[in-house]
């Protein structure tokens, strides 16, 4: 009886060692990626979503790198991006064309543009996008455009006087994207 007592309360010693030493284990086992992104988001008000939203809709070539930095963050699925919620959902360039003649594309032009419209709309809304955000974003679009115009192939199949008028062609056309937005976006 004494070998019976001794040999359960081993027993459930080890059961209670196993129990206690397995409970952190199952503990950080737990799926705690859901509620940290959600403490996460919580915690970005609308004031840190608009301020993070500038930096990346602005007009200039920092703004721009910066949204290409946010753009890989997102592809990545990267905390310090997602937080923020925001609407990467894109049509590009609509129904006009991404790319031109001589080799230019306008596909991240219309994407970060695409961006700054559906993220400013549904934070403040219609009326404050357009009162305050959208013609500096239109803007941007503008010279995301007019930077896409400056590209030029390591080995250009194209004669310099060829390039040059394919590089105001492209300008051009993007002049008539900006207009387009400006008057209907």
């Amino acid at each position: 009886m004494t070998k019976l007592r001794s040999t359960l309360s081993a027993v459930a010693l080890s059961g209670a060692l196993l129990v206690t030493s397995a409970a952190p284990a199952i503990a950080d086992s737990a799926p705690t990626g859901a509620t940290s992104e959600a403490a996460a988001a919580a915690k970005v008000t609308k004031k840190q979503k608009l301020a993070k939203l500038k930096t990346l809709t602005l007009n200039s070539n920092n703004s721009t790198l910066k949204w290409f930095e946010a753009l890989g963050q997102h592809r990545q699925k990267k905390q310090a991006i997602r937080k923020y919620k925001f609407n990467w959902k894109t049509d590009y360039c609509s129904m006009a064309p991404n790319k031109v003649a001589g080799g230019y594309s306008f596909t991240d032009a219309c994407y970060r543009h695409d961006f700054g419209y559906r993220n400013y709309k549904s934070v403040v809304g219609k009326y404050y996008f357009k009162k305050n955000h959208k013609g500096r974003i239109d803007k941007a679009f503008l010279r995301d455009m007019n930077t896409a115009c400056t590209y030029k192939p390591w080995a250009d199949p194209y004669t310099p006087a060829q390039r040059k008028k394919l590089k105001a062609a492209c300008k051009k056309t993007a002049k008539k994207y900006y207009q387009a937005v400006v008057a209907l976006g």
